[in-house]
């Protein structure tokens, strides 16, 4: 496919097939918090439960504070302070304060919280793969596939990975 095709089809697959989302899913986690024991291994970070499950740290931002994980379910949530967002790549990601989902090895599901912004439309990124050297994000019936080696660093709110020429641009410039 030509990267005119694709700059193109997939933000138009993401616009005519992603708008799908449901609340059903954060109370589900609440309802099996309380039914079932919910673990937080106290010497493991949530960077650390990723890597468990097959996937790079870099998947979550710096800054998460906390996370809730039962391993009976694979139900999960990971905290932060606030929500945080950053470019990369030309891509906008949003992350809520609290992020939720279903993990398994290789695969994160019913994910809520995360966000990208494709043209003019914030979509959820509702499932994230892992294939071998390959991550893929799944907005609905749309996704797109990305290196591993892209997601071996946590970006960093409000900055991504470009926190140095952001902070050291003079102030005549900002």
């Amino acid at each position: 496919m030509s990267s005119i095709t694709t700059k193109f089809l997939f933000p138009l697959l993401f616009l005519l097939f992603s708008l799908k989302s449901s609340s059903s899913h954060a109370s589900s986690i609440q309802h099996h918090q309380h039914q079932h024991q919910v673990q937080q291994d106290e010497k493991l970070s949530a960077y650390d439960v990723l890597q468990q499950y097959g996937f790079p740290v870099g998947l979550l931002p710096k800054g998460i504070i906390g996370y809730a994980l039962n391993k009976e379910t694979g139900e999960f949530a990971a905290y932060m302070d606030a929500t945080c967002s950053f470019s990369i790549e030309g891509y906008t990601l949003k992350y809520k304060s609290t992020i939720t989902g279903v993990i398994t090895q290789g695969r994160l599901y019913n994910l809520k919280g995360v966000s990208v912004k494709i043209l003019l439309l914030w979509l959820n990124i509702v499932e994230v793969k892992r294939d071998g050297d390959e991550i893929q994000f799944s907005v609905g019936i749309a996704s797109a596939n990305f290196g591993v080696e892209n997601f071996y660093e946590s970006p960093q709110c409000g900055c991504g990975f470009d926190c140095v020429t952001v902070n050291t641009l003079p102030l005549s410039s900002i």
